[in-house]
């Protein structure tokens, strides 16, 4: 029998795919994970043959994308900001909406020549990470409560040549911070969803995703936001910035907490939908 070709093979699992809300990206795209070929690479040899071995690894892939399991998970990576970042389900997928928060955080820290900063449930570390890439002179500290998660930071960390700059911790909030360290500015994108809307989740995201790093404790779905609250006497230097990203419906919520935590210029800014996605403040 004839090896299969590379463009048949994409469209038959594409067809596989059609409850997807976009197959034939989803097809190309794991292909192109599995074969290593750019989309320009995949366009010159749509009528190549493709070995046993790639025919194998893109059978893997698209069943496991038909079991609706996440294209980041399966090819091991995603893109955020400038660069790509190693995603296993440890840690949630980086996303675009988070992109407003790195952006907004490294436009405040800009003038500052060396800023310490200290990212809450730093999950794959792309926030940190990222705020390094623009920050030559910052320096970060980054926990989770999750040491799987600490792991994946570590990796994208030396990939992208940061370990020297980042100091990875496993706890629970503040609790592996020193009780005279302080920091120039605090950001989090930390669990915010409420378990009564489990349900409403995408199936991508509500089966595959870690509940850990998506849910809200208890019955509070702003228990992540108290609990960071409770540390920035402590630990947000003068003048710090606080940044944090917020679920749908929580911005004004969560910046009434901070106003009653004694926080000033507080900020709302939108993500690409237009919906308020990062709160931030200052202290005094």
């Amino acid at each position: 029998m004839s090896p299969p070709r590379t463009a048949p093979l994409i469209a038959a699992a594409a067809r596989r795919l059609s409850r997807s809300p976009n197959p034939e990206l989803d097809a190309e795209l794991l292909f192109r994970g599995v074969s290593g070929l750019t989309r320009a690479g995949l366009l010159s040899q749509g009528d190549e043959p493709v070995s046993a071995e790639a025919a194998s690894r893109f059978e893997s892939a698209v069943a496991r994308r038909e079991r609706h399991e996440p294209i980041q998970y399966i090819l091991g990576r995603a893109a955020f900001w400038r660069d790509e970042f190693v995603v296993s389900d440890a840690v949630l997928i980086p996303r675009p909406d988070t992109e407003v928060l790195v952006e907004a955080v490294a436009a405040r820290l800009r003038d500052h020549p060396r800023p310490h900063i200290l990212d809450l449930g730093t999950g794959s570390g792309c926030i940190a990470l990222s705020l390094l890439r623009e920050l030559p002179g910052a320096r970060a500290v980054a926990i989770d409560v999750s040491e799987r998660a600490i792991g994946v930071a570590s990796q994208n960390a030396q990939h992208l040549g940061l370990d020297a700059r980042i100091e990875l911790r496993v706890s629970r909030w503040y609790d592996a911070i020193g009780a005279t360290e302080a920091f120039d500015a605090i950001v989090s994108n930390p669990p915010y969803v409420a378990r009564t809307d489990e349900a409403a989740l995408p199936r991508e995201v509500r089966e595959f995703e870690p509940g850990l790093a998506l849910f809200a404790e208890a019955s509070d779905e702003l228990s992540s936001y108290r609990a960071i609250m409770a540390g920035l006497q402590t630990h947000l230097r003068p003048s710090g910035l606080l940044a944090l990203e917020v679920g749908l419906g929580q911005a004004n919520r969560v910046a009434d907490l901070l106003a009653s935590t004694g926080l000033r210029s507080i900020e709302t800014l939108n993500d690409l939908a237009e919906i308020p996605r990062v709160v931030l403040g200052r202290s005094f």
